[in-house]
C-alpha cells in the first residue's frame, strides 16, 4: 500500500509540476496604504507572478508601514527579516547613497532630461546596488513631489512661518530648510498624518495623488507648481534571496514588473493629473509663482545642490548624471 502510495505521488509531481513544485512566499514592506494605486500595481504584479510560475512563487506584501519606515525595512532586508520591498529614494540611498543624486532639486530641467539620465545611468545604479547585496529588481521613474502646507508659501523665506516636516531619514530636506532659514520637524512618514490634525506641522512634500492617498490633503490649502524635478522607486530584493531563485522565476519576476510598469504607467499618469483636480475642488489652491519668485527658489536649489553633492559621491558622478540628462537624443 506503501509503495503504491509513493508511486501515485510521483506520477501527480510529473503531471503537475507547478503545483507540485515548493512554494515560496518572499515576505516584502512597503509604506503604501492597502487599497492605494501603488498596492493595487503591487497585487496585480503578484497575481501575475503567481500564474506564470503556477503558484511556485509569490510576494507576502506587508502594506503601510506595519514592517517600520524604510530604514528599518533596509535594516531587516540585511538582517534577512525581510526578503525585500518597495522602497522610495529615501530608502533606497541608504543601500546606494549615489542614486540620491537622482532626488536633488531642480537637478533637471524638465522630466525629458531626468528620464534621460536614468535611461543612461540604471546599469550604474543596478552594479552599485549589488554590490551592496541588494537586487535592483525593479526601477522605476515618476515626477517629483510638490509642497503641500496650510499657508501659502511663495519664497523660501516664507518656511520660517511654517513647521514643515521632514523625513528623519532624508538628508536633503534638512539642508534646504537650513538654507532657508526654517526648522523642520523629523517625522517617520507613517507619523506624518497625526502630526498634520495636531498641528505639530503644517508643511508637507508629496505627489497630489500621494497626498490624498495619505489622507494628508484634507489638512492642507495650499500646494506649490509642478515640480520639475523626478524621482525614484524600486522593487529590491535581498541578493542572496534573489540569487537563491532558478533563472526561470528570475526572468519571470523582471517580465512581470517590466510588464506591470507598462500596464500602469497610463494609469498612474491619470491619477496624477485626476488628483490635482481633484484637490483644487476642495479648496487647495495652486501657488503659482513669477518669475522673480522662481528666481529664489532656483538659488536656493542650487545652494542645497551644492551642499548635498558632496555627501552623495564622487564630483564625477553628478558630472556624469548632467552629461547624460542634456545629450542629443
Amino acid at each position: 500500500r506503501r509503495a503504491r502510495s509513493l508511486v501515485a505521488t510521483l506520477v501527480l509531481a510529473a503531471l503537475l509540476p507547478g503545483v507540485a513544485s515548493a512554494q515560496r512566499a518572499l515576505s516584502m514592506a512597503t509604506l503604501a496604504p492597502a487599497g492605494s494605486l501603488w498596492m493595487r500595481a503591487l497585487d496585480a504584479s503578484n497575481r501575475e507572478l503567481r500564474r506564470r510560475t503556477n503558484g511556485a512563487l509569490s510576494f507576502r506584501w506587508y502594506a503601510g508601514g506595519v514592517q517600520g519606515d524604510e530604514g528599518e525595512v533596509v535594516r531587516k532586508i540585511r538582517s534577512r527579516r525581510l526578503d525585500g520591498g518597495a522602497l522610495t529614494a529615501t530608502g533606497l540611498q541608504q543601500i546606494h547613497r549615489p542614486i540620491l543624486a537622482f532626488q536633488l532639486p531642480a537637478m533637471f530641467e524638465g522630466p525629458e532630461e531626468f528620464l534621460r539620465a536614468y535611461t543612461a545611468l540604471r546599469p550604474d545604479l543596478e552594479a552599485g546596488f549589488t554590490r551592496a547585496n541588494v537586487t535592483l529588481v525593479h526601477l522605476s521613474p515618476a515626477l517629483g513631489p510638490r509642497m503641500f502646507s496650510t499657508r501659502e508659501v511663495r519664497v523660501p523665506s516664507d518656511l520660517r512661518a511654517c513647521r514643515p516636516w521632514q523625513w528623519h531619514e532624508d538628508p536633503i530636506l534638512p539642508t534646504l530648510y537650513s538654507e532657508a532659514g526654517a526648522t523642520g520637524v523629523p517625522l517617520a512618514l507613517p507619523e506624518v498624518l497625526g502630526a498634520l490634525q495636531t498641528r505639530r506641522i503644517d508643511t508637507v512634500y508629496a505627489p497630489p495623488f500621494a497626498a490624498i492617498a495619505l489622507q494628508w490633503a484634507t489638512h492642507v490649502r495650499y500646494m506649490s507648481e509642478r515640480s520639475a524635478s523626478g524621482s525614484l522607486s524600486a522593487v529590491v530584493l535581498s541578493r542572496p534571496v534573489y540569487e537563491s531563485l532558478p533563472e526561470a522565476q528570475r526572468t519571470v519576476l523582471r517580465e512581470v514588473f517590466a510588464q506591470m510598469t507598462t500596464v500602469f504607467r497610463p494609469t498612474f499618469i491619470r491619477a496624477e493629473v485626476q488628483a490635482e483636480q481633484t484637490l483644487r475642488t476642495r479648496g487647495v489652491t495652486v501657488v503659482n509663482l513669477n518669475d522673480a519668485e522662481r528666481a529664489q527658489w532656483r538659488a536656493l536649489f542650487a545652494r542645497v545642490r551644492t551642499r548635498v553633492a558632496a555627501t552623495i559621491a564622487e564630483p564625477g558622478w553628478i558630472d556624469r548624471i548632467h552629461a547624460a540628462a542634456r545629450a542629443r537624443p
